[in-house]
Order: C-alpha cells, then sequence, then structure tokens
C-alpha cells in the first residue's frame, strides 16, 4: 500500500476503542481489513489501558500499514478521542465504527455506491443486526430511508446508527466536529447541528453492521444520556419551533421514565428472533 504518509485513501474509517476484549476489537478491525472496497484508511483514537487490547490493535497494525493508532499520555475520553481520529482523517468520506461492532464485508463498497449516487445526501447510515456476546444475530433494527421517516424518527429518537454513519469531507472542513461538552448523546447533537445549517440526511436499507450488545442494553440509557439528548434537542428552536418544541417535550418525558421501564423496552426491542443465515 506504500508508506502511511504517502497513502491517499478515499476513505477514512475511525474508530474510538476503550479497553474493548482482545476478540472483539479484533474481530472489529479485521471487518474492515478485509473490506471490499480497498481504497480506505483505518484510523483508531485508542483510549485503552488495558496491555491486552493494546497488544491487539498493535498486532493488526503492524499486519495493515492503513492502520494509524492515536494514544497520548493522558485519557482522551470518547468525544475527544473521536474528534482526534477525525483531524487526522484524508478521506473524501469517513466513516464511523465502534471496537466490538462488525461492518458487513461490502459495508464501505455500498457506502461509497451510495453516496456518488446521491450527491445532495451529506450524512447517512444504515440498518443493522444485533448481536449478543457470542457474536449471535438476536434481532435487528431498520432506519428510516425517506426525508420525511428521517424527520419523524428525530422527533423522538436518534434516526442513524452511529456506528453505520458516513459523511461528506465537506462537513469537518467547515468545522463540524463532535461537541467534546457532551459526555453523552454527542451523535444527537452533532445530527442537530448539521441539520441546523441544512445539510441533508439519509439512510441505506442494507443491515450493514452487526452491533454488539453486552448484557442489557437499557443499562448504557441512563438518566444523564437522556439529559443530554434534551439539551441537545433546545439548539433549532428558531429555525424549527414545532419540532423542536415537540422535541423537547418527548425528550424531557424520556428523562423521567423509570429505569425499569427503559430496560424493559430494549430487551423487547432486542428480543431473540430466527434468521436465515
Amino acid at each position: 500500500m506504500g508508506k502511511k504518509d504517502s497513502y491517499n485513501p478515499f476513505v477514512s474509517v475511525i474508530i474510538a476503542t476503550y479497553n474493548e476484549p482482545p476478540d472483539f476489537i479484533t474481530k472489529s478491525l479485521r471487518s474492515i481489513m478485509e473490506q471490499s472496497y480497498p481504497h480506505l484508511e483505518i484510523i483508531v483514537a485508542d483510549d485503552s489501558t488495558d496491555k491486552r487490547t493494546k497488544d491487539a490493535i498493535d498486532k493488526l497494525a503492524s499486519e495493515d500499514n492503513r492502520i494509524q493508532v492515536i494514544r497520548q499520555e493522558q485519557r482522551m475520553g470518547f468525544v475527544n478521542a473521536l474528534n482526534n481520529a477525525l483531524h487526522q482523517a484524508k478521506g473524501e468520506l469517513i466513516a464511523r465504527m465502534d471496537g466490538d461492532d462488525i461492518s458487513s464485508p461490502n459495508r464501505i463498497s455500498l457506502q461509497v455506491e451510495y453516496a456518488r449516487e446521491h450527491p445532495d445526501i451529506d450524512l447517512f447510515g444504515s440498518s443493522m443486526y444485533i448481536i449478543n456476546e457470542e457474536g449471535d444475530v438476536i434481532s435487528e433494527r431498520n432506519y428510516p430511508t425517506t426525508k420525511w421517516g428521517i424527520y419523524k424518527m428525530f422527533l423522538y429518537r436518534s434516526p442513524f446508527s452511529h456506528p453505520t454513519v458516513m459523511l461528506k469531507r465537506d462537513i469537518i472542513d467547515n468545522g463540524f466536529y463532535y461537541n467534546p461538552n457532551y459526555k453523552r448523546a454527542e451523535d444527537v447533537d452533532f445530527y442537530i447541528r448539521l441539520w441546523q445549517k441544512g445539510y441533508h440526511f439519509g439512510n441505506l436499507p442494507d443491515k450493514l453492521l452487526k452491533y454488539r450488545v453486552v448484557d442489557d442494553m437499557g443499562r448504557k440509557r441512563t438518566k444523564e444520556q437522556w439529559i443530554y439528548n434534551h439539551k441537545a434537542r433546545k439548539k433549532i428552536i428558531w429555525r424549527k419551533p414545532i419540532f423542536t418544541v415537540l422535541s423537547y417535550i418527548i425528550s424531557l418525558i424520556y428523562i423521567h421514565i423509570p429505569k425499569r421501564v427503559v430496560s424493559s423496552y430494549y430487551k423487547k426491542e432486542n428480543k431473540k428472533r430466527t434468521y436465515n443465515k
């Protein structure tokens, strides 16, 4: 592939990692390394303190010179790690990924094709499968593909699966990064700021990612998560007042929903189903 500093990829895949089990991070990175679309770089902003995780990442980086690893003496935190990776990205398209999820082999090629066929779309994601700790598919999650469908879902929930998102470099060149003041719901805040400035969104109908859920997904949706989500939705009241009021009320309700109800909802959503492999 040539030296890293002379390689000009069309796609940058950015991954923020923190102490993922070596098996998880290895499968995650290999799913990108083995993509059918080869013209990419893989930027790993590694915040891990676990030597096993670091060693697993370094081993893969030694095998594939498209992998660049960012580390700092002090912990970066998830949002700063993402921003550091974005600063280093060279690609015209930038894809997100998490260190415990698995991308389908043709994920990047399909997203590149979508970007070329939809030049008006600035940021887009896809639907996804949900897998358990062992990697078994237990459910799926579908996201809207139309402008109106995305608008409706935005009222009460993010209309994108964050680790499936791909965005145009123009967004970063215009100064849009994740807000480091958001410990949670940084993706919702990011999307809302882009929407406020007139950027256009889309989704592929394909399931291009296996999203790993370990234990109870409801535990990730803490009250703090909903507070930050609520905070992000107050920003566009002057541009989209009706949407903002409805979204504001719905997100306020989420803050006060008992945790057991949230946990029950996610368990139901992630209920085991049977798929043709």
